[in-house]
């Protein structure tokens, strides 16, 4: 098959390994305003656009019976502003630390671009977001032919809208010579939409969310109960092929091009 695009996400994909620097800001921007989360939680909708993500955590039973015990409050548009207002802040000091290309991502995207592949990506960050992490990952090597934000798009993930404007972009069609990679359900739930090969990533991404330093310390049988249960998760999505990392993407698309 000759495929002629393929779409990345960004953290937990191609930048910061275990998708820590938007965790790390959900948590804080829900403690901020006085109703503290688990990481599980917070990391259930990751991959959305980051307003909806809050909205999504809002909109959860025993969190929307939160609210309303301990901050007397409604679970309504006005307090998702507000938490989505903390995260952007707290985000926005995070990323550049969390920029740095995972292992093997620039040689993948210099093997792709070798075979005349074009390299897209979409995000759940705005353009805002992406404005601050872009310039610190292009330092370190890390650049994409295109970028489409989440508030670029009238619909984002699940929507397959960005993968489109990407493929009209690179003049690529049809969808199922483009592939969409990225780490979680909702970057599986995108590719699965525009009608492209999905591959999730299992290892570095959001479902593991673990740091490179974390998941080095672990037990090998812990690490690979673990792997296999975010593979699990991924596949149950609907993703076509899951791998541990970008860095398997070349052999796989020897494969399925062979």
């Amino acid at each position: 098959m000759d495929i002629g695009l393929v779409v990345f996400d960004w953290a937990g994909t191609l930048v910061d390994f275990g998708c820590r620097a938007p965790t790390a800001a959900f948590l804080a921007a829900f403690a901020e305003v006085g109703l503290p989360i688990s990481e599980a939680c917070a990391r259930k909708p990751m991959g959305a656009h980051k307003r909806d993500h809050v909205r999504e955590i809002l909109g959860e039973a025993e969190i929307a019976d939160r609210v309303r015990r301990e901050l007397r409050r409604e679970p309504d548009a006005a307090l998702g502003e507000e938490i989505y207002r903390c995260f952007t802040r707290r985000l926005l000091e995070l990323l550049p630390a969390h920029a740095e290309p995972i292992p093997c991502v620039l040689e993948t995207l210099r093997a792709l671009r070798t075979r005349g592949i074009h390299v897209g990506s979409t995000t759940g960050y705005t353009r805002a977001m992406m404005d601050v992490l872009e310039p610190v990952a292009g330092g370190a090597g890390l650049v994409a032919d295109a970028l489409v934000c989440a508030d670029e798009v009238p619909q984002v993930r699940p929507a397959p809208f960005a993968c489109f404007r990407l493929a009209e972009r690179f003049g690529v069609y049809p969808m199922s010579r483009c592939v969409k990679v990225g780490d979680t359900p909702a970057d599986v739930a995108e590719g699965l939409n525009a009608g492209m090969r999905v591959v999730a990533i299992s290892e570095s991404g959001n479902e593991m969310g673990l740091s490179l330093a974390q998941l080095a310390a672990l037990a090998p049988s812990e690490r690979a109960a673990r792997l296999t249960a975010a593979e699990e998760r991924l596949r149950g999505a609907g993703a076509h092929t899951v791998l541990r990392s970008v860095a398997e993407l070349p052999a796989w698309l020897d494969e399925i091009e062979s």
